[in-house]
């Protein structure tokens, strides 16, 4: 075929046609792809600044894990009121100085310190005060002592030092008595002059004796409450002899357990008479311990019942238990000792308990606490024994004018009764101004409406100085010693 120049005028046109289209498309393409540029370039700043701000939130949740981390690691460490090292850091430590001092053949010392007086403080100023002092008290002794020795609160008013590299007495002699000096200072605190002493126990460890450090706290802990018990403000070194006497108290204390658990406990009533026609009215229930066919002081072992909240529950509760069944048998009342650390809600309950199980005349049980004894927290022993008021029972002020605030007692809680120290009546014989303060006493509870039980009537001469009153009752030898239960069903019959 011939091809024309018409032919190719045709194709050329066809081809710039094809041409500007093409052209077209790209250009179209071109743009699409800019948008899609500008888009993607949009996007990506949006990102950028989606992971700077998610950056910012993770650094600063990092930082603040971090702080909380320190925080609750100081919290686990450290006694959040004085800044000291509190019992886990301080048995950490003890434990590390304890291997060391074994490996290397080093020596060390413990000093225990627990301060006198503190809780009278707590009970006159508040716990703010207290608070405050402790303060005081540790800024102290960190002043006495070396800044590598380690200074703990173990809470409360108790305060353990580790001192390495020390065992000479005559350096911690000096550093216990600049301790005790400067912490038994003058003190301020809201205008208020507050003095607070300080018994120190020291224990040395200087050969391979201890199987484990905890022994080495008991034994600082033995010679501070040996300085306790020598007069308070004073610092005592550990002696094997302390340990002999604390494995003797132990060994009581699992007897005593024991004889629980086998009833060996008994019950001894000591009568309390009228004071008009001196007939029985009442009885004070007494506990005595049969060890093995012995029957052990009273001194001996109510101490030890004491110091257990558990073994001096068990043992109370029995005693009401069997009072409540002795009232059906009888018609006097009973007076049952209650212990301070037993006034709490679970007694409240536990009478409620008794009381509708059994449906006794609560007003037959009489509970006497001593004034010695009494809770350090004013405000929930009030409570207390107001709730076994408004459940019928009597309550007893019992060892009257043996403590500090005899007149407080009487004016914040709501005793029934006023039992009078047996040695009021033996010193009123002895001069007319100790005559004329019993007779005082008896005045004001009489002013108070309170019934008087006058303890410790052992001579007949006794009798003569006092009148006959419905409201004064007698307890003594002259009429009744400690008597057996069936004893006394059989002087009552």
């Amino acid at each position: 075929m011939q091809i024309t120049q018409e032919m190719l005028q045709e194709e050329i046109a066809v081809l710039q046609k094809a041409a500007k289209l093409h052209a077209k498309y790209s250009i179209s393409q071109y743009k699409q792809v800019l948008v899609i540029l500008e888009e993607l370039e949009k996007e990506k700043a949006l990102l950028e600044k989606k992971v700077k701000l998610r950056t910012s939130h993770l650094e600063k949740e990092i930082a603040h894990k971090e702080s909380l981390t320190n925080r609750l690691e100081k919290i686990a460490k450290y006694d959040q009121l004085t800044g000291l090292a509190n019992r886990y850091l301080f048995l950490s430590e003890l434990e590390l100085v304890f291997n060391e001092a074994q490996l290397l053949d080093r020596s060390f010392s413990l000093l225990f310190l627990d301060l006198d007086g503190f809780k009278l403080i707590n009970d006159t100023y508040g716990h703010e005060a207290g608070d405050e002092l402790l303060k005081i008290v540790a800024r102290r002794i960190q002043k006495i002592v070396r800044k590598d020795d380690m200074v703990a609160r173990l809470g409360g008013d108790e305060f353990t030092i580790i001192m390495r590299n020390i065992n000479s007495k005559k350096k911690l002699e000096a550093i216990a008595k600049l301790l005790i000096d400067e912490i038994q200072k003058l003190t301020r605190i809201d205008d208020f002059a507050i003095y607070v002493g300080a018994s120190v126990g020291i224990y040395i460890f200087e050969h391979n004796t201890e199987k484990s450090f905890y022994d080495i706290i008991a034994k600082a802990d033995i010679a501070m409450y040996e300085s306790k018990k020598a007069g308070k403000g004073i610092y005592t070194f550990f002696d094997e002899s302390m340990q002999e006497e604390l494995h003797k108290v132990t060994t009581i204390k699992q007897k005593i357990k024991s004889s629980l658990q086998k009833n060996q406990f008994i019950n001894y009533f000591q009568p309390i008479v009228s004071s008009v026609d001196h007939t029985i009215k009442g009885a004070e229930v007494l506990l005595r311990w049969n060890n093995d066919g012995k029957l052990e002081s009273p001194a001996l072992f109510i101490p030890l019942l004491e110091d257990d909240i558990h073994l001096i529950k068990d043992v109370t509760f029995w005693q009401i238990e069997m009072v409540v069944e002795l009232l059906e048998k009888t018609t006097i009342f009973f007076s049952v000792n209650l212990s301070a650390k037993l006034l709490n809600n679970e007694l409240i309950q536990r009478l409620r308990e008794l009381l509708k199980r059994y449906h006794f005349d609560p007003q037959r049980i009489h509970f006497e606490v001593t004034e010695t004894s009494l809770s350090s927290d004013m405000l929930q022993t009030s409570k207390i024994l107001s709730s076994l008021k408004k459940l019928g029972f009597n309550l007893s002020l019992d060892d009257f004018g043996t403590g500090y605030s005899s007149l407080a007692y009487l004016r914040e809680l709501s005793f029934d009764t006023l039992k009078v120290d047996k040695k009021f009546i033996d010193d009123a014989f002895k001069s007319l101004k100790n005559k004329k303060l019993l007779f005082a006493i008896i005045n004001m509870a009489q002013i108070l409406d309170m019934k008087i039980v006058l303890e410790g009537i052992e001579e007949e001469h006794q009798l003569e100085i006092f009148r006959k009153d419905e409201h004064i009752k007698f307890q003594g030898y002259l009429f009744y010693r400690p008597l057996e239960l069936q004893k006394l069903l059989q002087t009552l019959a």
